[in-house]
């Protein structure tokens, strides 16, 4: 088994030292592995609803947030912000791809600025992220510790409206610039690195149909059905195997 995982790291390898444009998805899990919330699991949905009243799915979006705005802001501030994760050594590689001008850019959903906190400075998020956030009204911008730290519902100092969230909320619409821009990436990509989600997530899903290059590897810790479509995958938590690169 270590001499499989072995040739595997080395294919990896080789296929880093010989891409000119490579494109990084990352996934959930990476957030995961790093102990960020994820109030899409079933134990995060139950323990929600006893404290709460209502699923993370139920207030996480925008009609909650406009209606129950206060109640919102208790569930953000105490359960989606209560755990921001640990950026884990083996993130680090990212950047390091990155600053030899192989990684061209991180497209990722994760709302915790993984990537960016690892030091990745093109990345594209998808869904917004908790680090930035907006008066509704008067569009001035806030840190996470003005949320953080106020009480109740954060207003704004200029205006007085309230502050929202810069994040994509259920249902809501994103940014279909963004979207195209990430497209227009993975299209002139000729490795795309996929970590923290199978084939069939919604990142991959959106995304793959533009990618026409040489090498498709996935990283990720569960076995699925899609793995076939790539040409290299390793199981595991990709910061322990981003560590064991040695790049």
């Amino acid at each position: 088994m270590k001499e499989k995982y072995a040739e595997k790291l080395d294919y990896l390898k080789q296929a880093i030292e010989s891409s000119d444009y490579m494109v990084c998805l990352s996934g959930r899990c990476v957030s995961e592995n790093c102990g960020c919330v994820n109030f899409r699991s079933e134990e995060d949905a139950v323990n929600s609803e006893i404290t709460y009243g209502y699923s993370p799915e139920e207030m996480f979006n925008p009609t909650f947030f406009n209606t129950r705005t206060e109640q919102f802001y208790e569930f953000y501030k105490n359960h989606m912000l209560r755990n921001l994760g640990e950026i884990q050594e083996g993130l680090f590689k990212l950047r390091k791809m990155e600053e030899s001008g192989k990684l061209k850019c991180v497209i990722t959903r994760d709302i915790f600025s993984i990537p960016g906190r690892a030091g990745c400075k093109n990345v594209y998020e998808i869904h917004g992220s908790i680090y930035e956030n907006v008066c509704s009204h008067c569009g001035r911008k806030y840190p996470i510790e003005y949320i953080q730290k106020s009480k109740g519902i954060p207003k704004c100092e200029s205006c007085g409206a309230i502050v929202r969230p810069g994040v994509y909320m259920m249902g809501e619409m994103v940014d279909n610039c963004v979207i195209s821009r990430a497209a227009e990436e993975v299209q002139k990509a000729d490795t795309l690195l996929v970590l923290g989600c199978n084939l069939k997530a919604p990142l991959p899903e959106t995304f793959l149909k533009y990618f026409k290059g040489q090498h498709l590897i996935l990283i990720n810790q569960e076995e699925h059905f899609a793995d076939e479509m790539a040409d290299l995958v390793i199981h595991g938590k990709p910061v322990d195997i981003l560590k064991d690169l040695g790049i």
